[in-house]
């Protein structure tokens, strides 16, 4: 029998039949929320699993969500914990994306998860997936300073993924210690937001190219971890309302340790080809 790279069966996969137990439990979740998962779809999601396994990185993940199901439930549902986010406020779930209706501080996708009930402010990480035309903003007034997933209510006590100015350049936000200096950078992708060994780098992988750029420099915010973390705008209270709250597309959200160049450049290509899969788009 012929078999794939990752050691799996050709016939196996194309069956619908995962072999890994956390896909077959996501996929199942999917299904019980009555979503249709084509075979195509589920060894998109096999071939993740197994390569972040096989990559070494997989432990390093602590929420992960794929909003491209068309419906909340479903969104919600993060693939490494048997926990959901929550979308709050008014919602579009279209097909490879999701986004609130308009840039309000009332929409947001909560995850609920603070960053240091496992992670440090020294080694984590921020995903996500912008699938927009321009960077994370809001589309009514291409505004600056707009944030497609964060924390904290200012730069300097805020972790984030922003625009960095009116040419809505993406930028790594991490407590003061910032990165946005890639003029290649244009607009959508999967973008992260990444602080390891006292580096913050911003990465972003398109259909064409990946990129990434860093910076090293010592905190100088206190990061407040009474705020969640939340999608479409920075957590600004306990409760989870959102400043610099966009409508920009989203096709994914992550949280993580942070990740050295190799895991970030397999990371990001494991979320381009699970999205582009999945949804049918590509970036």
């Amino acid at each position: 029998m012929p078999k794939l790279g990752l050691g799996l069966s050709v016939a196996r996969v194309v069956a619908g039949s995962s072999g890994d137990p956390d896909a077959a439990a996501y996929i199942a979740l999917l299904e019980g929320d009555g979503v249709s998962v084509s075979d195509a779809q589920k060894t998109a999601i096999e071939t993740f699993y197994a390569t972040a396994k096989d990559g070494g990185w997989y432990s390093s993940l602590k929420r992960f969500y794929l909003p491209i199901w068309g419906a909340a439930a479903p969104n919600a549902r993060c693939l490494v914990s048997s926990t959901s986010g929550t979308f709050e406020g008014s919602f579009t779930h279209a097909t490879g994306y999701a986004h609130p209706t308009a840039a309000s501080n009332a929409n947001r996708f909560n995850t609920g998860y603070k960053l240091l009930d496992d992670l440090t402010t020294e080694n984590a990480c921020l995903m996500a997936l912008a699938y927009d035309a321009t960077s994370p903003h809001d589309r009514a007034i291409n505004a600056a300073n707009k944030t497609i997933i964060g924390s904290g209510s200012i730069t300097a006590t805020s972790i984030r993924i922003n625009t960095a100015s009116s040419s809505l350049i993406p930028q790594a936000v991490w407590l003061g210690v910032n990165e946005s200096t890639l003029p290649s950078y244009g607009s959508h992708g999967v973008l992260l937001s990444n602080r390891k060994d006292g580096d913050t780098t911003l990465a972003r992988r398109t259909g064409s190219a990946y990129d990434e750029d860093s910076t090293t420099g010592t905190l100088t915010g206190t990061y407040n971890n009474s705020y969640p973390i939340t999608g479409f705008g920075s957590a600004a209270n306990s409760a989870g309302s959102t400043g610099q709250a966009t409508d920009s597309n989203a096709g994914a959200f992550g949280i993580s340790e942070g990740l050295n160049a190799t895991d970030r450049a397999a990371y990001t290509l494991a979320i381009k080809n699970l999205w582009e899969t999945c949804s049918g788009i590509t970036l």
